[in-house]
């Protein structure tokens, strides 16, 4: 019996552990699907961990290589990755757990190998769907995954070898030579065994090389319009378009991708291609393949009627009084057209093709422009150009005397500047006379009435002082200017008709001393003229008679040149010039003749000569003339310039001393030589006179041959004397550096009866109130330029000082 129970217990024990064991797992089984021992870079595989008579509430890893492989546990029992390289490959097991019970179950490990595809594939560059012949292409052998591996590559071109071609990258040039299929295959350098399969087979067609289209719109345009031309390749495939015109040898367009459109606007005539362009880095620079060139097309202009304003003489200034035209003309003929004005001024022209105006006026300035319209048709111009229309006054002219100190005899040049410049004027010369309203009437100048359209003059032979202005006309009929201010050139040299005296004879004075200027010559009625160098003014000095003599009070400092007129007569000029302090050179104011003796002084205000006095001569200290005087015992023509005396560091102002010449250059030897010869002869004649009275022994007859002789030695004798006397007034020169003449009078006993004279003086008082004028050290013979009138009792004229004119004019 107790075996009976012992095999009942046992048999019990073995049902209750079936039971406790009903629902755990028989084992993890790990399946790898695709099944292959050998699975390609590429190719995606997944992993299932199978456990018998597992239900909910398990979990699954997975792991390689003994290391897990899958992010923690899951709850499917499913794991699906890709296949990325050779390092893929290896031991795969999983393992499984249930959360209850922990208990888990761990697979048998199952392995396969990663390895590369067996078949490359082959690639293209350029990629378009068209290969044109010309162009350069590449094609390429890729094996998937085998990027690192040295690979060496067989090609293949309609089952042909291609021999030398070892190498991943083909490139050959698009020909018909190259259509067919290529294939490529992959073997390892290291291991000629391990190779891949060849690869699918690669087309190539080369198609011929494509033509531009090019198309337009139209082929004429008017000015202003454009035309669009359109350019188009039959294989579309991602064209760039290039543009020509004239020419084919560069582009109109620049190398921008954005202005390479199949379109273009153009706006100029010409001949126009096109062609296509492809290819290039990163889409900019010149493409690596070009199309054929485009048909030409020309582009025409068709220039429409224009309308042209023009201005008669089109002159740069106009002046009131003139008379001008304004034309408008059309291209192609001015016929059927009705004219338009458009116009700024206060007068329209009418609806004419040439508006003339006559005696232009301010009411005619302004901008002009006209067009043209069809007087049948709708057709018009555009508005022609604008012309602006500048309506001055009366034109201002300017005369100018070179030089202004007269060389006598030399000749004077009259020049007539306008103000603005103008051009097309017609000049014409006049000489200034002196009338008795304290101006001047013009008298032409010989053999100008029809005026010069140089706008210089020379005057020849001139001897004494004299004045002229210039006057200009222009047009048809023509206008004319007013006559210019006068002008004056002076001269030194004294004549009988005409003359100027200072008194006391010197060129510089102070402002305190008295001086007196006397008019002399064949007339009664004198005017004494002032021109003021420092201020360029002329002054018609008013008669303020005090014991039948002229003067003038309260004299500042200044430089002035004085001379007389009367009816068409000038007298000499003469330079003087007044100081306030300091010290003065005395000098003489007129030419000093050449052999006589001359004395300069340095004098002070108070009237003191000093002893210790330096003397200057062109600006150069005079050796041993360290002295209260400098005295020339004869002068001559190396004694000529400019002087000046310095005393305990006070300098007076320069002074020019002028030499007269009395006979031409090289006319004073034969002169005397003529004297001579004429003096030996009359010796001679009365020598043999006196032997031929002796030789005849009859003295009654000799005494008669002598008286003879004598009487026609004494009517020679007053010949020569005329002859003398006619040759006083020869007025040599004797270089142009000496600007004054030479005028001799032979005494006359008479002389002083025959002439009505009136006196002029002028005293010169030192001003002690209002602003005085500062002198300057400088030239005082000026250049007249321009004179203004006044009708107040001291008339004066603005008048422009040429200090540089003949640089001797400094006193």
């Amino acid at each position: 019996m107790r075996g009976t129970v012992g095999v009942h217990a046992h048999l019990w024990f073995f049902l209750f552990c079936v039971l406790l064991c009903r629902g755990c797992a028989a084992g993890a089984v790990l399946k790898i699907d695709p099944g292959w021992s050998t699975l390609f870079i590429g190719e995606f595989v997944t992993l299932t961990c199978d456990i018998e008579g597992a239900e909910a509430g398990w979990e699954y890893s997975f792991n390689k290589d003994h290391q897990q492989y899958s992010p923690g546990y899951q709850t499917t029992k499913y794991y699906r990755f890709n296949i990325n390289s050779s390092n893929d490959g290896g031991e795969y097991d999983c393992v499984g757990r249930q959360n209850v019970s922990s208990e888990t179950e761990k697979s048998e490990t199952v392995s396969f190998t990663a390895a590369v595809t067996n078949k490359p594939v082959i690639t293209r560059q350029p990629s378009w769907p068209q290969i044109f012949q010309g162009e350069e292409i590449t094609l390429t052998c890729e094996v998937q995954g085998g990027e690192k591996t040295d690979w060496r590559y067989d090609w293949w071109r309609n089952s042909q070898y291609l021999q030398q071609k070892n190498e991943k990258v083909l490139k050959v040039t698009a020909s018909q030579s190259i259509n067919g299929e290529y294939k490529c295959m992959a073997t390892r350098r290291d291991d000629a065994y391990s190779s891949t399969t060849w690869s699918e087979a690669f087309t190539v067609s080369v198609l011929p090389q494509p033509k531009a289209q090019l198309g337009t719109n139209k082929f004429n345009m008017s000015e202003g319009s454009r035309v669009t031309l359109t350019c188009s390749v039959n294989q579309p495939a991602g064209w760039k378009y290039f543009w020509y015109r004239d020419s084919k040898t560069s582009p109109l367009n620049t190398h921008d991708t954005d202005e390479y459109q199949s379109q273009s606007e153009v706006s100029q005539e010409g001949r126009y291609w096109c062609r296509g362009g492809r290819g290039g880095r990163g889409g900019r620079g010149d493409p690596l393949y070009y199309t054929e060139y485009s048909d030409p097309i020309s582009v025409t202009k068709i220039i429409p009627n224009k309308a042209t304003l023009t201005l008669q003489h089109d002159r740069p200034q106009l002046y009131q009084g003139e008379t001008i035209a304004l034309r408008c003309a059309i291209d192609g003929g001015n016929t059927g057209w009705e004219y338009e004005w458009e116009t700024s001024s206060l007068l329209k022209p009418a609806n004419v093709s040439q508006y003339r105006m006559e005696a232009l006026s301010s009411q005619h300035q302004g901008e002009y422009r006209c067009k043209g319209n069809k007087l049948r048709g709708a057709q018009s111009t555009d508005w022609s150009n604008t012309v602006t229309l500048r309506v001055l006054s009366r034109l201002k002219l300017v005369l100018s005397v070179s030089p202004s100190w007269l060389i006598p005899g030399a000749s004077v040049t009259l020049i007539c500047h306008t103000e603005p410049p103008s051009a097309g004027w017609s000049f014409y010369w006049f000489k200034a006379v002196p009338n008795s309203q304290d101006s001047y009437t013009y008298e032409p100048l010989p053999g100008t009435s029809s005026g010069t359209a140089n706008n210089s003059f020379t005057v020849h032979g001139q001897t004494h002082t004299a004045g002229y202005a210039c006057s200009a006309g222009r047009g048809d009929p023509p206008i004319y200017t007013q006559h210019s201010r006068p002008t004056f050139v002076w001269s030194s040299g004294v004549h009988p008709s005409a003359s100027l005296t200072v008194n006391p004879d010197r060129v510089q004075h102070f402002t305190s001393e008295s001086l007196s200027l006397t008019c002399e010559g064949s007339s009664s009625q004198w005017r004494l003229i002032r021109f003021l160098t420092d201020d360029s003014l002329l002054s018609f000095l008013p008669p303020a008679t005090i014991n039948g003599s002229t003067y003038i009070k309260n004299e500042a400092p200044r430089k002035a040149v004085y001379w007389c007129e009367s009816g068409t007569e000038f007298s000499n000029a003469v330079n003087i010039s007044t100081h306030s302090d300091g010290v003065i050179l005395v000098s003489p104011v007129y030419p000093v003749p050449v052999g006589e003796s001359v004395t300069l002084l340095c004098v002070m205000k108070t009237g003191n000569i000093p002893s210790d006095v330096f003397f200057y001569k062109n600006n150069k200290l005079i050796e041993n003339e360290r002295r209260g005087e400098m005295k020339i015992s004869a002068v001559s023509e190396s004694d000529e310039g400019f002087y000046k005396c310095q005393y305990n560091g006070r300098e007076s102002a320069q002074s020019w001393m002028a030499v007269q010449f009395t006979s031409r250059p090289g006319s004073s030897s034969s002169g005397s030589l003529m004297i001579i010869r004429w003096i030996c002869g009359v010796f001679l004649l009365i020598v043999l006179l006196l032997l031929l009275c002796f030789y005849n022994g009859s003295k009654d007859s000799c005494f008669n041959r002598s008286q003879s002789s004598q009487q026609s030695q004494t009517t020679d004798h007053s010949s020569n004397q005329l002859e003398d006397q006619c040759n006083t007034y020869a007025s040599p020169i004797q270089a142009d550096d000496n600007p004054y003449e030479t005028i001799q009078e032979t005494d006359s006993p008479d002389r002083d009866e025959s002439r009505n004279v009136t006196y002029s003086s002028m005293e010169l008082q030192e001003v002690k109130k209002g602003k005085k004028q500062k002198p300057e050290e400088g030239s005082i013979y000026p250049e007249v330029k321009t004179t203004s009138w006044t009708d107040s009792s001291v008339t004066s004229a603005q008048v422009h000082s040429n200090e540089s004119q003949d640089n001797r004019s400094q006193s």
